[in-house]
Formats: C-alpha cells, sequence, structure tokens
C-alpha cells in the first residue's frame, strides 16, 4: 500500500504539497484536486495536474451528490441524501479519507459552510417527525452546535421538502426553502428562525447581494398558461423584518408556452461582480425549458433572453476571469457557453454521450463537467471551449453527481463566494 507521501508524490503533488504543510488555504488555492462527488457511495479524486483519477473514496452511504469544502480547504462535507440515509461524510482532503459520517437527520440535502468558515448549515429534504430539520455544524471539531425543526403544515406533500439554502455575505442569516409549505426561513446562527415568509411557488435557491436576497421558486402555483419562474427580491437589512422590492417574471418562450412541463425555474445566481442575475428556466421532468434571462441588478430590468440550443437550461456556471456564464442543464448532452459582455451565446458543446451535464468547477484554464447519465466528469479547454478528456468516475449507475474543489455560497460563482 503507498504511504500519504507516495500517492501524493505519485499524483503529481509532490514538493509543493509538503512544502505546504498545513497552510491550507494555500493548498486549497493551489493544488486542491477535484472531487467528484456520487450517489453511490463514492467520492472520486481527480488530479487536476494529470486529468486522472488518484484515488476513489468510500463513505459507506448513499445519495451523496451534492457536498461543500471548508473555507480553509481542510473538509470536504457530503451529504447522504439517499432514502433512509441520516448522515454527513466528512472527508479529509490532506489524508483523502473519510473522518465520519455525522448523523443530522433524515436525507441531509445540501451542506454549505459559512462566509467566515465557522459553521456548515445542513438542510435535509426528509422529515424529523412532522418537521424539516437544519443544523449547523462547528469546522473547528466537526460537531453538531445547534438543531431547528421547522414543522410543515401541508402533510400531503409529496417529494422534497427542503432543497438549497444559502449563507448572508456577514454569516448572520442563513436562507432556506420549505416546499410543502411555499415558505422559506431566516435562520440566525444560534439555529433560531429569526422570520419565516411566504412565496407563491417552491422556493428553490438563494443568492445574495449585500443584503438583498434573490429568492428563485420553481413556477408559481397553480401552474397554467401565465406561469413563469419566479424571483422574489427582499433587502433583508433586518432579518427580523424584510423589506419586499419586487418580482422577476421572464417572458418564456412560445415553445415553453405550449407545454406547462416545460415551466419550470430552477436555479438563478449573480456575476461575479454583483451586476447581473442570471435566471435559468429548466422546465419540469422531461426538462425541456430553453429560457436564459439575464437582469441588470440595480434596475431589476432584463437585458437579454438567450433561447438556448439546450434543453433544461438549469445552473449558469460563472468563468473565474466574469466573462463567461456556462449553461449546464438536465435533459441534453451538450452545454452552451454564453459572453457576459456582448450577452449572447457564443458556442454550444456535445459530448456526445449520456445526459445531464449538470455540475461544473475551474482549474486554471480548465473546466471540469460532469455529466450523470455517462457517470463521466469531461475536461474542457476554456480558451477553445472544446472537451480535451474524458474521465469515467465509474463504470454504470448513473450516479455522478456535483464536482467541488474550491468554498462558495452558491456553487455557481466560486471566484467571489459572496458579494458584500
Amino acid at each position: 500500500m503507498l504511504t500519504r507521501r507516495e500517492l501524493l508524490v505519485s499524483a503529481g503533488f509532490g514538493g509543493a504539497y509538503l512544502l505546504l504543510g498545513l497552510n491550507r488555504f494555500a493548498y486549497a488555492s493551489q493544488n486542491m484536486p477535484v472531487f467528484a462527488l456520487r450517489g453511490d457511495g463514492k467520492v472520486v479524486v481527480i488530479d487536476p495536474m494529470k486529468d486522472e483519477i488518484m484515488k476513489v473514496i468510500e463513505t459507506g452511504a448513499k445519495g451523496g451528490t451534492l457536498g461543500s469544502i471548508s473555507k480553509d480547504g481542510r473538509f470536504l462535507y457530503v451529504a447522504n441524501n439517499a432514502a433512509d440515509n441520516r448522515t454527513v461524510s466528512i472527508i479529509d482532503t490532506q489524508r483523502l479519507e473519510l473522518v465520519r459520517n455525522l448523523e443530522t437527520g433524515n436525507r441531509p440535502k445540501h451542506p454549505v459552510v459559512s462566509p467566515d468558515g465557522g459553521l456548515v448549515a445542513v438542510n435535509h429534504s426528509g422529515l424529523d417527525g412532522d418537521a424539516t430539520r437544519v443544523v449547523f455544524i462547528s469546522t473547528s471539531n466537526n460537531q453538531i452546535t445547534a438543531t431547528v425543526n421547522l414543522p410543515i403544515a401541508n402533510k400531503e406533500h409529496k417529494g422534497d421538502f427542503t432543497m438549497h439554502g444559502s449563507w448572508s455575505p456577514s454569516g448572520s442569516v442563513y436562507a432556506v426553502g420549505n416546499y410543502a409549505d411555499n415558505k422559506f426561513y431566516l435562520i440566525g446562527r444560534d439555529g433560531k428562525v429569526i422570520r419565516e415568509v411566504s412565496v407563491s411557488g417552491n422556493p428553490h435557491y438563494f443568492d445574495w447581494r449585500g443584503k438583498e436576497l434573490w429568492v428563485t421558486v420553481e413556477f408559481n402555483k397553480p401552474k397554467g398558461g401565465m406561469s413563469a419562474p419566479n424571483v422574489y427580491i427582499y433587502d433583508v437589512s433586518d432579518p427580523a423584518s424584510p423589506t419586499y422590492k419586487g418580482i422577476l417574471k421572464p417572458e418564456l418562450d412560445a415553445l415553453e408556452k405550449q407545454e406547462l412541463a416545460r415551466i419550470e425555474g430552477h436555479h438563478g445566481n449573480f456575476s461575479n461582480d454583483g451586476k447581473h442575475y442570471i435566471l435559468c428556466n429548466r422546465g419540469a421532468s422531461p426538462f425541456e425549458g430553453t429560457t436564459v434571462a439575464i437582469y441588470d441588478a440595480d434596475t431589476k430590468r432584463e437585458v437579454a433572453k438567450i433561447n438556448s440550443e439546450i434543453k433544461g437550461v438549469g445552473h449558469a456556471y460563472i468563468t473565474p476571469d466574469g466573462r463567461y456564464a456556462v449553461i449546464t442543464q438536465y435533459g441534453d448532452t451538450k452545454f452552451e457557453v454564453i459572453d457576459l459582455l456582448q450577452r449572447k451565446s457564443v458556442k454550444v458543446v456535445d459530448v456526445g454521450v449520456g445526459r445531464h451535464m449538470g455540475h461544473a468547477v475551474f482549474v486554471g484554464k480548465k473546466m471540469y463537467i460532469t455529466n450523470r447519465v455517462a457517470d463521466s466528469v469531461f475536461v474542457v479547454d476554456t480558451e477553445k471551449w472544446e472537451v480535451i478528456k474524458r474521465i469515467q468516475t465509474s463504470a454504470s449507475g448513473q450516479a455522478q453527481g456535483q464536482v467541488v474543489r474550491d468554498f462558495y455560497q452558491v456553487f455557481e460563482r466560486v471566484a467571489r463566494a459572496y458579494l458584500v
């Protein structure tokens, strides 16, 4: 068996890693591997120097498709979201091994590390009793510091109860939704609910710009001919009394309006400079939404609309230099590159196999983008926007989830994790 030193040297990390030692921030910014999270209980570690698999970590749990890196780069937190799973897997990113599986509640969904790096907020898409749960974990000792149970009124709800959450730039407030009751919560670091706010649909995604909170709901209910993804905007200067600032309702494509299943917003997020907000209309299964709307963040006005060539537009990953948004999707083998300066599509890349090009990370002049159905991570040259390698993370199973490497608040924007 290789020693840790031999493993790192063979993977190309060698002296640079050993010289950095415990300087985890420097390591994270320079030599952090790419972690490909899989729903079958594996975390595949990819060496970005060689674009090869250097290790497969077994977590002993299932459904671990979403995770977060601690701010100092020391730990990776993976939520095990499959039925009957109740743990978050904590992985040491230096030793590349499982530290422990920490029990948190029914079907942990998406860990997110606070801006100061001190806490990990974990929401849950299942119920404990009649409540959905949020726990806060200390990154200093990986112990739970607070648990909040959010009672569910609509007991007839089917499916996930929450999806994603996000911290305010100050790190004093965590926002998370409740699908069953169409509301979201503002929660303090002590685990106490500061305020709950009702919206017209399923509150799916949250992004902050200073004290403004933008909440993407998947669609307004009941779904009908006038349905569209909605984005609610609030001033959260006082979390106990958030001020409603308006709502965005993008005009959808004619084909989307013809079929209600094509109307369902998914993710919305800001650009690196905070000047623009990109909203994707994914559509419900079979995921055929194609509208990508770009808004001026100050005026709240739509400045561009792109009718994408790909189906099921889901996420707008912003390149580190802020120039491009890479649109990943649920219903196709393609991803699309949008020039944010020109506000137009400049390239569509077809990997030709599988489906659901869902998640991406950037390392230097390369992008690593996932394909769930192909169980693969594709390496892309971001100067030519061409695929240069396919890394198959498993022979079968359709379990490839998020790739993660950097500290973030919303996973589409890592160059500026939070916008003050």
